[in-house]
């Protein structure tokens, strides 16, 4: 099993320019085949699930004829993760910390255009988190929180009627 998923031979090797010049700057490695039905600038970030598979390339830089599907292609989804997965207190987000974030950051966009859709969302690195407190006057075991803050490293998929999808990437900062 390869990188992605089972190794197949297709049936004759391609002959597009681009995917040639890919395998050229890419001796020993791999060329991956992007599904354009989710990601319009295969040079940006693309998520995985938008990777139908990858050919693979000779020490020389040629495509062997060697095919990695993908068994995760398909519609890229939320991935919050590295978000809810390390063990931090997020009480202030709600009961539904990745669900606070993707709200925040859908706000954002619509605040700058109306019809903002989010087709999807991806914490790409964990978190910074910042949590301050101050103790409880009568109860010195009790820490009463006065701030906290996350700064999450993210991309997304947004569309707009007037610009069709972009793919962008920030860090999303919350604080209380």
């Amino acid at each position: 099993m390869g990188r992605f998923g089972w190794r197949s031979r297709r049936e004759g090797i391609p002959d597009e320019p681009a995917l040639l010049a890919a395998a050229a700057e890419n001796p020993g490695g791999s060329v991956a085949e992007i599904d354009s039905t989710y990601i319009d600038d295969p040079n940006g970030y693309v998520p995985t699930e938008a990777i139908r598979g990858a050919w693979l390339v000779d020490s020389s830089g040629k495509l062997t004829g060697e095919y990695q599907e993908n068994p995760r292609h398909g519609v890229p989804q939320d991935d919050f993760s590295k978000l809810t997965d390390p063990d931090h207190w997020l009480g202030w987000l709600g009961d539904d910390p990745a669900t606070a974030v993707r709200k925040g950051i859908e706000e954002s966009l619509r605040a700058q255009v109306a019809d903002a859709v989010v087709e999807w969302v991806k914490i790409l690195e964990t978190p910074r988190f910042l949590t301050g407190g101050r103790r409880h006057s009568e109860a010195e075991q009790v820490m009463l929180v006065t701030r906290a803050a996350l700064a999450a490293p993210f991309a997304l998929s947004v569309r707009t009627t007037q610009h069709g999808r972009s793919v962008l990437r920030g860090c999303s900062r919350g604080r209380r």
